[in-house]
């Protein structure tokens, strides 16, 4: 699952990428009102939780899609650029209740694995000049704790100022995740053959929005 790793990180992680970024908005207003620095000193980001989400999409028999969330997320980045998202994997949604009960008990083996975390440094002084209204996009760089596997994850965001102390860190496509990576394989074998499926896809493509809020 080289996604939710991709996954989702994909956070704030961001500002790990200060080479390249461009501003999608630029007309937007830049006046002393609107932009209060993001770097902030001693501030703490954190991740409303209710406007978030980590998203991801499964293929059966090379044909099927099917389109699942988790419904509990908790994050922060912290003053000194240490970012981290944790996803609770026992909240896995697939709006199919025996479904979320056979991810949870066969797949991702909550009772020994109850939660993801991507962890990040991030240098957020350089968004600390986005203004209201103003994107950049970047590329960032985390590592996925999955399974008791860790893997590094690359995603490409836009990062967002909402408001004078809020910021969404959104995926700019999907990022692709292997099961292999996380020693999930067995886990989705045993989906495969519960479900009477001739096949489902180990690579898994994942997307995520993160809203932060400045503390």
């Amino acid at each position: 699952m080289k996604w939710i790793a991709t996954l989702v990180v994909v956070v704030l992680i961001a500002g790990c990428a200060p080479a390249g970024l461009h501003e999608s908005n630029p007309t937007a207003v830049t006046s002393e009102n609107e932009i209060s620095s993001l770097d902030a000193e001693g501030k703490v980001w954190k991740l409303d939780a209710l406007a978030s989400r980590i998203a991801f999409a499964s293929l059966k028999a090379d044909e099927f899609f099917e389109t699942h969330y988790f419904s509990k997320l908790a994050g922060e980045i912290r003053a000194n650029g240490t970012a981290t998202i944790t996803i609770y994997l026992n909240d896995v949604e697939t709006r199919i209740d025996i479904r979320n009960e056979r991810m949870r008990d066969l797949f991702f083996e909550t009772r020994k694995f109850p939660k993801a975390t991507l962890k990040a440094r991030i240098d957020v002084k350089n968004f600390s000049d986005l203004p209201v209204g103003g994107r950049r996009q970047t590329e960032i760089e985390g590592v996925l704790s999955l399974h008791g596997k860790e893997a590094n994850v690359f995603a490409n965001v836009f990062v967002t100022r909402i408001a004078r102390t809020r910021v969404e860190v959104a995926s700019t496509e999907p990022v692709i995740v292997y099961v292999s990576d996380f020693n999930l394989d067995a886990g989705l074998e045993s989906l495969r053959k519960i479900a009477d499926l001739p096949s489902i896809t180990g690579a898994v493509p994942v997307t995520f929005s993160f809203v932060f809020d400045m503390q």
